[in-house]
């Protein structure tokens, strides 16, 4: 999959790794969806690529085959563990000591961490000696989509790559080539409620999360909807996380709309009530947002959190309706 605005980036870090100034720890940081983790492997690709034909991997060497067939010995990918809601210690631990030996494959090792930023206090402790002391030829790539959740003292060490949306036309372009079979008029407003990435708009798209949206904000100002049943949190807490983003987002433009912010591409969002008090939409909006970092942590029983949430909306719906 072709990332025109990847472009740039890979032209300067390519740059910097052929003039040695690359340093061992890139932090690929920026919103969700703008391409960080495909640049972040290119980038290990291209560090562990035998004979690079330029900016690109040759893609026919024996370590870009290793690569492409998932079986490398020296490329180590960190995530979250299924069982687990954050990187645990032991992850750490355990790259630690495979960046340590000697390469089976050329001169280097890559570890890349898909998300950096869901480290828990011990593991980024434990990782910042591997920082501030590289193993010769071990390179650790780091992708963040909130990297001030990241220590700063992990941050410091780290060379920052900064990702940010492309051009809103040049976005919309590229979206209708991977989802040609959508109609312009949605391809646009996935792309507005994703706030202009990409890949979170062709997500949204391709996985129904667009229909999943405009069935969350039916419920929110559908005057004949059952706010209150128990059917609706089984529903909603299904995806915690992805129901309390949809409901930040839709907050969001509607407090925009108070302030006569609108947007021509979203005439959904014209359904949005703009006579709510805005200090209580901005409450409901922060609860929004609390919620699903709740949802990530696991600490917090979601069909309490969202029923409660629920309900002060119900509330604050039924005292609009009695003006």
């Amino acid at each position: 999959m072709s990332l025109p605005w990847l472009e740039e980036h890979m032209n300067a870090l390519h740059e910097r790794l052929q003039a040695g100034r690359l340093g061992h720890a890139p932090l690929i940081q920026g919103p969700e969806g703008v391409g960080k983790r495909e640049l972040a492997r290119w980038l290990a690709e291209r560090i562990l690529c035998l004979q690079p034909s330029g900016r690109e991997p040759c893609g026919q060497c024996r370590s870009c085959e290793l690569m492409a067939s998932g079986t490398h010995p020296d490329f180590f990918a960190v995530d979250i563990p299924e069982d687990r809601q954050s990187i645990p210690v032991d992850a750490i631990r355990g790259l630690i000591e495979k960046m340590q030996l000697t390469p089976s494959v050329g001169a280097a090792r890559v570890g890349m961490f898909v998300d950096a930023d869901a480290m828990n206090r011990n593991a980024a402790n434990a990782l910042l000696k591997t920082l501030e002391e590289p193993a010769p030829g071990a390179w650790l790539v780091l992708c963040s989509d909130q990297p001030a959740n990241l220590p700063a003292t992990i941050r410091s060490r780290c060379q920052k790559v900064a990702l940010r949306p492309p051009p809103f036309e040049s976005a919309g372009q590229w979206l209708a080539g991977e989802c040609g079979d959508v109609g312009e008029h949605n391809r646009r407003a996935a792309l507005v409620l994703a706030g202009g990435a990409p890949l979170a708009a062709r997500w949204m798209l391709k996985h129904g999360e667009f229909e999943r949206g405009l069935a969350i904000l039916e419920t929110l100002v559908e005057p004949a909807a059952d706010r209150r049943s128990g059917k609706l949190l089984d529903e909603w807490q299904q995806d915690a996380a992805g129901t309390w983003q949809w409901l930040a987002r839709w907050l969001v433009l509607m407090m925009n709309r108070v302030r006569g912010v609108g947007s021509a591409d979203l005439p959904m969002a014209a359904r949005l009530p703009t006579d709510l008090p805005p200090g209580h939409v901005a409450r409901l909006w922060e609860q929004a947002l609390e919620g699903r970092r709740a949802a990530g942590s696991g600490s917090v029983r979601q069909d309490l959190s969202l029923g409660k949430w629920l309900l002060e909306w119900e509330t604050l719906m039924e005292s609009r309706s009695r003006r």
